[in-house]
């Protein structure tokens, strides 16, 4: 699949083109090369799936915290870029999957002090998280009265304020992070919630794309019951229980 800039398809053509949004960088989930290459799970998966579905799809790049109004104004037809299931998504789009299963977790410089999770550990501290994402909803939720909640556009973002000392932690999916945080020059360690904060990773369409969404689950089916799907988790997901 190419990548596409947004406008410059139309749903309306004879021969449609699917086109799937996805946020960049979120490795390894989805990253772009030097070359301008995107790589990572969710496009292997992307590519699969519009492969054995028989559809000619093309990626849009959209920031996080407006992929959703995107979808429903029609810039693009499909999210495939590791959105967590929640209740609410379930009312909003029509989903499909999970496709996998990815962990959260709380990433701390080793020599910030915090050595578990609670009110009194986190009372004051600066903490990092997407805007809009379930960590963002769930820091909020459990610890938006005592700690000093920070949201940014990116993960790459998070990244640059824990390395300046600028946050005291943050909360990611766990691999992103892994991949991210600990590869920068500081040295964090991991800190695993209690217990899982999403149901899986699935792919979001509008609640019309009753089509499209049983053709790409008819595809998701295929490919994960493959030995493709393992090689391709074990490529890119090396630390996480793959199948949901």
């Amino acid at each position: 699949m190419g990548l596409l800039n947004l406008g410059t398809a139309s749903a309306d053509d004879e021969t449609r083109t699917v086109r799937i949004a996805l946020d960049l960088p979120y490795a390894p989930m989805e990253f772009e090369r030097p070359d301008g290459r995107l790589e990572g799970f969710d496009i292997a998966l992307g590519d699969a799936l519009c492969r054995i579905a028989e559809l000619e799809c093309q990626w849009v790049v959209q920031a996080w915290d407006g992929i959703v109004a995107g979808l429903m104004a029609r810039k693009y037809d499909v999210i495939l870029s590791a959105m967590a299931i929640t209740p609410e998504r379930l009312r909003r789009f029509r989903i499909v999957g999970p496709y996998l299963q990815l962990a959260s977790a709380w990433f701390v410089p080793v020599a910030g002090g915090i050595d578990r999770i609670a009110p009194e550990t986190l009372s004051g501290r600066a903490i990092g998280v997407q805007r809009g994402t379930v960590h963002d909803r769930y820091v909020t939720q459990t610890y938006g009265e005592v700690a000093d909640i920070k949201r940014y556009r990116s993960v790459m973002d998070i990244q640059f304020d824990l390395d300046a000392h600028r946050l005291d932690g943050a909360f990611v999916t766990r691999v992103v992070g892994q991949h991210m945080f600990n590869t920068s020059t500081a040295r964090y360690r991991t800190i695993a919630p209690a217990q899982p904060i999403d149901q899986g990773m699935g792919i979001a369409l509008r609640k019309d794309e009753i089509q499209l969404a049983e053709k790409l689950g008819a595809a998701l089916t295929e490919f994960r019951s493959s030995p493709a799907y393992d090689a391709l988790a074990a490529r890119w997901i090396e630390t996480e229980p793959a199948r949901p």
